[in-house]
């Protein structure tokens, strides 16, 4: 290989992270209080503004009292709480056939909502310790102080002593997450080798610190479920008497109807958005922090 030919490659090698940052998944479709972006490119954090278009590799973090919400190219949305930090880590949509997904929730609160329904859409979400598995449902997700302090008060819990402040992972089921039908859906649990299934609304897991097997899965309590609504309820305004139907749907439509088609369009015409890994590969799969795959912080 000659000189300029290996610095080229090198330099190609270099910068593909940085393409891959430019890959858009979706825009800020509501932004109240701080809310700062960093990524590969933008290590200094950066305010981000109603209507920003994100990409591959951007982690988001709320500030106290801050919300975000995300609407994704196939209209899937993140609705993040205050004290939040979330990172994209994949995201693969093809109109015409699927979409896969794959985040990082490190710390805070996150309600999400999947979009347009096909029976190959796949979304993971990583924690600080295990990964939650969604297929077409609507779920709520706390990590940290939070989860810990809520899930010590639920009987099937046991008092979860020995969960981590950090680490503590709570996943509730809302039900039908579709915005386009009423598909019921499932989140699956994971974490040290061993998955609990979620499939019905209000059924819970709790995964005390990383290496720990997750609880569950449990029936949320009244009181459990109203804290945790509370914790996301700034992202997603919360029905009267808490039902998914009043408390999900109708807000996740708005917003999409409010954004509109510019957000669902590609630069490249055909309907297509692929964004891909720092090694260009399309398919690959990137996890959160417990993959040796995953991006740096």
């Amino acid at each position: 290989m000659t000189r300029a030919l290996f610095a080229a490659v090198a330099l190609l090698a270099l910068a593909t992270p940085a393409v891959a940052q430019q890959q858009q998944v979706g825009t800020a479709a509501s932004v109240v209080g701080e809310v700062n972006l960093t990524n590969a490119v933008i290590t200094r954090p950066q305010r981000v503004a109603l209507g920003r278009r994100l990409s591959w590799g951007d982690q988001i973090r709320t500030g106290h009292g801050a919300q975000m919400q995300i609407l994704l190219l196939d209209r899937t949305t993140f609705g993040v709480g205050p004290r939040s930090t979330l990172r994209i880590d994949r995201y693969v949509y093809d109109p015409a056939a699927s979409r896969s997904l794959a985040a990082t929730l490190l710390e805070g609160a996150l309600r999400f909502l999947s979009g347009r329904q096909a029976s190959g859409n796949s979304a993971d979400i990583d924690t600080p310790s295990g990964r939650i598995g969604i297929r077409g449902t609507a779920l709520d997700m706390l990590v940290g102080e939070h989860a810990r302090a809520i899930a010590r008060n639920e009987p099937a819990v046991g008092g979860g002593n020995n969960a981590s402040e950090r680490e503590a992972t709570l996943v509730v089921l809302r039900g039908p997450g579709t915005a386009g039908g009423l598909t019921p859906g499932l989140a699956d649990v994971t974490a040290a080798g061993v998955t609990v299934r979620l499939d019905r609304p209000g059924m819970a897991a709790f995964i005390p610190r990383n290496g720990a097997p997750p609880i569950g899965p449990f029936q949320i309590s009244d009181a459990g479920l109203g804290r945790i609504i509370d914790r996301v309820s700034a992202t997603v305004e919360r029905a009267n008497d808490g039902s998914l139907l009043g408390d999900i749907l109708p807000v996740a439509a708005g917003v999409a109807a409010v954004v509109g088609v510019a957000v669902l369009t590609d630069g490249d015409g055909d309907g297509r958005q692929t964004v891909t890994t720092p090694n260009d590969v399309p398919n690959s799969t990137v996890g959160g922090p417990n993959s040796p795959t995953a991006p740096p912080n």
